[in-house]
């Protein structure tokens, strides 16, 4: 078993997870906000539902013909681009080399872009406060999608996740079984927490001129 195998994203619960709290991001109305959201996605989760009627949404043409076209460009599933590479301790967390889905670079220039991360990072805190709140330390995906926020430069509340660290090495102390892979795995789980609790080391979002 490759260290990989450890990662946030190494098994299907994390990566179902995960796939729940994105498919839960609702496309704006705002045309700009709009096409930030689909450049989001398209680097996050490049097969989201959101995109299958994407064409009959209001908001596209609403948007300047560059911006319209990025946006039905990262809409598209079969599109190909390139992909955000992840730094070396990311990639040793979730167990992935780089985002799943590609760079629709004009998009993620949008200063909207980092309305729309920002709103996905509450609702993931949210989710990973109420886990830990409750014992659950099965919300892997969900810190796996904050760590892929701040490769992008959105920070979590350094003290919230002091916090989360706090509460998850208490629950490993309580817990019974200390398996090889879980070791491994909480290894992973505790690294994630770490890494969130610094600020990003660059900000890839919102860089459109004002």
């Amino acid at each position: 078993m490759g260290a990989w195998d450890y990662g946030l994203y190494g098994n299907d619960e994390a990566l179902n997870t995960r796939g729940v709290v994105l498919a839960k991001v609702v496309l704006p109305e705002d045309p700009r906000l709009f096409a930030g959201c689909v450049g989001l996605l398209a680097l996050l989760e490049p097969e989201a539902h959101q995109f299958v009627d994407i064409g009959n949404h209001p908001a596209l043409t609403a948007l300047p013909q560059v911006l319209r076209e990025a946006t039905m460009v990262a809409a598209q599933v079969t599109a190909s681009g390139p992909r955000l590479p992840y730094t070396e301790r990311v990639r040793d967390i979730l167990g992935i080399d780089a985002s799943y889905g590609r760079v629709v670079d004009p998009l993620l220039a949008l200063r909207e872009t980092i309305t729309i991360a920002r709103s996905i990072r509450d609702r993931c805190t949210k989710l990973v406060d109420d886990g830990f709140a409750y014992g659950d330390t099965a919300i892997g995906g969900v810190v796996g999608v904050l760590l892929e926020l701040r490769e992008l430069g959105v920070a979590t509340a350094p003290d919230l996740v002091d916090e989360w660290i706090e509460s998850f090495d208490h629950l490993r102390d309580i817990g019974e079984d200390d398996t090889d892979f879980l070791r491994e795995w909480s290894r992973s789980y505790r690294a994630a927490l770490k890494l969130l609790s610094t600020e990003p080391d660059k900000k890839l979002l919102g860089s459109e001129p004002t």
